[in-house]
């Protein structure tokens, strides 16, 4: 309680990005809408992958405009626009040119909110708990899993799709109400041109290799909340499980080793867990059973669980003010391409070449970012250390 009274946007924000995560990762399950609507592996990836297409070229611009005019007008902005576009799917009844617009819409209104409330709890912090707190933070886009995707899949078999898009709607409208509450934090001065700010964040040695990681890491979660339910279902498996025991692991992690990357090397704890990563895609084409379901995802969760608020950390320590929101953005702009755009390439593969080979791509890719990422802070000893000055 005297953490949330002393911290009280970070509370504030944290409490309205859970909500806000609860209502997005409900929409994990649009894959079983698309299907019931007559739509194949390929379709399911065009669908999903447009909200990243839409996420990535909101970041383009929207970390700028951040860190010019504020963090909390772009949180209750992308929370209102996202409670609206995700209700009015209410009215979708084919895979048509409705629903890809209403997909682009909520990819803009994620770029919105996301980003915003990734800058805003970074700036109300400081730097000694810094990724102990991130990490709560981002523990609150991981234990929406085992609210909104888990409960969403009940209501589909008991009351229908009408239901479930009513559930996963009215929990943005709870993310803007804390987020309403929440005060405009300190922000450096920017005077930087929109694109020069951008490419110059983008292309600096400080953060470029840290957003090719969240990508992939990004792309081995994507790979599964869009064609793991597919999988699953044919074997007579729940995606359900594997999203309870996702968000189980990652609190575990915060309550117990949150503060591992504030006292040990951060690169230390990075490159392991991809690893583990890495480990956990063979196994996903493999579950036959409850059990292998159970191994596969506390591997994956253990891998992600570390990665994720590990690589964000990073790229925050090395973030100066005023291009804080830029960074975030384009960090946020990698995951949404990872997650979602992705899913158009994946689906193609699932399609043509079998959940095999979709699986074997990931697990590739991913060990290509294991070796970019060592060659990077370890073997050339190049660390990128330029820290920010607080």
């Amino acid at each position: 309680m005297n953490f949330i009274r002393e911290y009280k946007d970070f509370s504030l924000i944290t409490s309205g990005n859970f909500f806000f995560q609860c209502g997005f990762t409900s929409f994990f399950l649009l894959p079983l809408f698309v299907k019931d609507l007559g739509g194949d592996a390929a379709s399911i990836g065009y669908v999903m992958g447009i909200f990243g297409v839409a996420s990535v070229s909101t970041a383009f611009f929207c970390g700028f405009f951040i860190d010019r005019y504020g963090q909390r007008l772009f949180m209750l902005l992308g929370s209102s626009m996202m409670f609206l576009f995700s209700i009015l799917y209410l009215f979708i009844s084919d895979i048509g040119v409705a629903m890809y617009a209403l997909r682009l819409l909520q990819g803009i209104a994620f770029g919105f909110f996301f980003t915003s409330a990734a800058t805003a709890v970074s700036y109300s912090i400081p730097r000694s708990i810094r990724h102990s707190c991130l990490t709560t933070f981002g523990i609150t886009t991981i234990a929406c899993f085992s609210v909104g995707p888990f409960f969403g899949e009940i209501l589909i078999e008991r009351f229908g799709y009408q239901t479930f898009f009513l559930y996963a709607s009215s929990f943005h409208l709870f993310a803007f109400i804390f987020c309403f509450f929440a005060t405009e934090t300190t922000r450096g001065v920017l005077s930087r041109h929109i694109f020069h700010g951008f490419l110059e964040v983008l292309l600096s040695d400080r953060f470029s290799i840290l957003f090719l990681m969240n990508l992939m890491i990004a792309v081995g979660l994507g790979s599964l909340v869009h064609f793991f339910h597919v999988h699953l279902q044919e074997r007579g498996l729940q995606m359900g499980i594997f999203f309870v025991i996702y968000a189980v692991v990652a609190i575990l992690i915060n309550l117990f080793a949150r503060r591992f990357s504030d006292v040990i090397e951060r690169r230390k704890i990075a490159l392991p867990a991809l690893f583990m990563m890495v480990v956990s895609m063979p196994i996903a084409f493999f579950v036959e059973s409850f059990s292998h379901l159970v191994l596969f995802s506390l591997v994956f969760s253990i891998g992600y669980g570390f990665a994720y608020p590990t690589i964000n950390t990073m790229v925050i320590d090395r973030a100066y003010p005023g291009e804080r929101g830029t960074a975030v953005g384009i960090f946020n702009m990698a995951y949404g391409a990872g997650i979602n755009s992705s899913a158009i390439i994946l689906g193609l593969i699932a399609r043509d070449y079998g959940f095999f080979n979709l699986y074997l791509s990931t697990g590739m890719f991913l060990v290509l970012g294991c070796v970019i990422f060592t060659y990077k802070y370890y073997i050339t000893a190049i660390m990128g250390e330029e820290i920010a000055v607080e």
